[in-house]
C-alpha cells in the first residue's frame, strides 16, 4: 500500500513484550468517535466534521483506520458500528437502568464505550493496533484507555462537560495516556487536570473557492454587505451582530439554523421584523440554514465575517472557513478567536465592545483577501492538523512504552473479557451495580456538538 510519508517506528510486540521493529509501514489507528449523531453530511455539528476529516485524511495517506462510530456514519476507514440503540433495546430490561441508579440514556452511552474498548483491547492483544486516538467526549473511553499508556490519545473538542470531569478528577493523579487541545486556550482550561498538545482543528481549504480581489473592487461589485452565519442561539449573539449593522447602517446576510427557538422569536425575529418596515433600505436578509456551497457564494462576496459569539469556544469553525474564502472577519476575543485570525487576518474586539466593532466597519477594507486565504492554508488545513496528529502518534510509538498496567497480552484479554457484557433479556445485565454507581449523577451530553 502506497502512502504520501514514509515512517519508521516501533509497532507491535511479540507474546514475550519484545519490541518488533516495522519500518516503511502504515500506522494501523483505532479512531473512537462520538456515539449521538453519525459521521456523515449534513453534519450535526463540528466535532462529526473534524473526526471524518481525520479519519480520510489518513486514510488519504495510506494508514489503516477503524472508525468505530454510528452505524450511518459515511468514511473512507473501515467502518465499526455501535452498538445500536434498538439492539440496546431488544437486549436489556426496560427497567434496567433504574436499577443500576442512572438514566437509560447513561446506562446505552456507557455500554457503547465498553464495547468499543473491549473489541480494541481485543485487537490490541493480537497485534492488530499501533494507536488508539478518543474523540468520544465519555469518560469510559478515557479511562479504559489505560490499557494502552502512551499510545492512547484523547482529544476535547468541548468545554469541560460532566462526562470529562468525572474521568480528569481521576486522571489528575497521574496518567501515562496523552491529551491534546484544539486551541491553546482550551489548553489552559484543561491543564488544571492534565497536561496536553496542542493540535489545531483543520478544515479541508482547498473545497472552499476563495475571492481574493482587493476589498475596493468587491464592494464595487456587489456593494458593502457582512455575512453572519452559525447556530441561532444565544451563545452566538447573532442579535449583536445584527444591532451593530442597525447602527452602522450596513447590509449584513444571516444564514443558520433555529437552534434555539424562544432566542430566535424574542431577539432575532423582531428585528427582522423591524427592518422589514423600510421597504427597499431594509439592511437584513435572512437565507435559513444553509449548505456549504452556498455558505462559500454569501463569504466570497462579504466585506467581511461577523464573529459575535459570547462563549469561549475552543476553536471556531466559522472563522477558518472565512478565511479560506478570502474573507476577513470582525469578531470577539473569546476563546481560540485570537490565536485563529490574525491581525494581518481581521480585527478582533473586546467582548460586546460596540464602537469598537462599530469602528471595525471602516478598518476591515484595509485588510488584504490573499493574505486570508493564505493564512488558511498554512494553519487551518487538514493536512496541517493531521500531519500535528501524527507527529505525536509517531514519538508515541518510537517511545515503546510498555502499555500501562499488562505484562502480557493475556492480561489485556482479561480486562477484556472483564468489560460489561449485554446477553439476551433472559440473563439481563452481565455486572454489579456498583460498578456504576458512580457515573450516576452525571448528565448525558445530548446538544449538538458544534464548536
Amino acid at each position: 500500500m502506497s502512502f504520501a510519508h514514509s515512517v519508521s517506528f516501533v509497532s507491535s510486540t511479540d507474546d514475550n513484550r519484545r519490541p518488533i521493529a516495522i519500518t516503511n509501514k502504515p500506522l494501523r489507528i483505532a479512531v473512537i468517535a462520538h456515539c449521538l449523531y453519525p459521521i456523515a453530511q449534513p453534519y450535526a455539528g463540528g466535532l462529526e466534521m473534524i473526526t471524518q476529516l481525520i479519519c480520510d485524511e489518513l486514510v488519504g495517506q495510506g494508514h489503516e483506520v477503524l472508525l468505530y462510530a454510528h452505524t450511518d456514519s459515511r468514511t473512507q476507514a473501515t467502518l465499526v458500528p455501535m452498538l445500536t440503540r434498538a439492539d440496546f433495546d431488544t437486549t436489556v430490561y426496560e427497567n434496567e437502568h433504574d436499577t443500576l441508579g442512572m438514566s437509560r440514556e447513561e446506562m446505552y452511552q456507557y455500554l457503547v464505550y465498553q464495547h468499543i474498548l473491549r473489541d480494541i483491547i481485543e485487537r490490541d492483544a493480537r497485534g492488530e493496533i499501533d494507536i488508539v486516538h478518543n474523540h468520544s467526549l465519555h469518560h469510559i473511553s478515557m479511562m479504559t484507555g489505560q490499557a494502552f499508556g502512551a499510545r492512547f490519545f484523547t482529544t476535547f473538542h468541548t468545554p469541560i462537560f460532566p462526562q470529562l470531569r468525572l474521568a480528569l478528577l481521576t486522571l489528575r493523579h497521574g496518567t501515562s495516556t496523552q491529551f491534546t487541545a484544539i486551541s491553546k486556550h482550551q489548553q489552559r482550561l484543561f491543564s488544571e487536570f492534565v497536561p496536553l498538545h496542542v493540535v489545531y482543528n483543520g478544515i479541508d481549504v482547498e473545497s472552499f473557492i476563495a475571492n481574493t480581489e482587493p476589498t475596493d473592487s468587491l464592494i464595487s461589485k456587489h456593494s458593502e454587505v457582512y455575512f453572519w452565519y452559525g447556530r441561532i442561539c444565544p451563545e452566538k449573539g447573532t442579535h449583536l451582530a445584527m444591532q451593530y449593522c442597525i447602527e452602522a447602517g450596513k447590509k449584513l446576510i444571516i444564514a443558520g439554523p433555529k437552534s434555539n427557538e424562544d432566542y430566535f422569536n424574542q431577539q432575532v425575529a423582531p428585528l427582522l421584523s423591524q427592518d422589514r418596515k423600510n421597504g427597499a433600505q431594509k439592511l437584513f436578509d435572512y437565507v435559513g440554514h444553509v449548505t456549504k456551497e452556498e455558505v462559500n457564494h454569501y463569504l466570497a462576496q462579504a466585506t467581511a465575517m461577523l464573529f459575535t459569539s459570547v462563549w469561549d469556544e475552543p476553536y471556531g469553525l466559522t472563522l477558518a472557513e472565512s478565511l479560506a474564502c478570502g474573507t476577513p472577519v470582525i469578531g470577539f476575543d473569546v476563546g481560540a478567536s485570537a490565536e485563529i485570525v490574525t491581525p494581518s487576518t481581521g480585527i478582533i474586539v473586546a467582548k460586546e465592545d460596540k464602537e469598537a466593532f462599530i469602528k471595525g466597519f471602516s478598518e476591515i477594507k484595509h485588510i488584504s483577501r490573499q493574505a486570508c486565504r493564505e493564512r488558511a492554508l498554512q494553519f487551518c488545513s487538514v493536512s496541517a492538523m493531521v500531519d500535528g496528529y501524527l507527529a505525536l502518534y509517531k514519538a508515541a510509538i518510537a517511545e515503546n512504552q510498555p502499555k500501562k498496567g499488562f505484562a502480557n497480552p493475556r492480561d489485556a484479554q482479561l480486562l477484556a473479557q472483564s468489560l460489561f457484557k449485554i446477553n439476551h433479556k433472559s440473563n439481563s445485565l452481565i455486572g454489579s451495580n456498583s460498578e456504576l454507581r458512580y457515573i450516576s449523577n452525571t448528565r448525558s451530553v445530548t446538544m449538538s456538538l458544534e464548536e
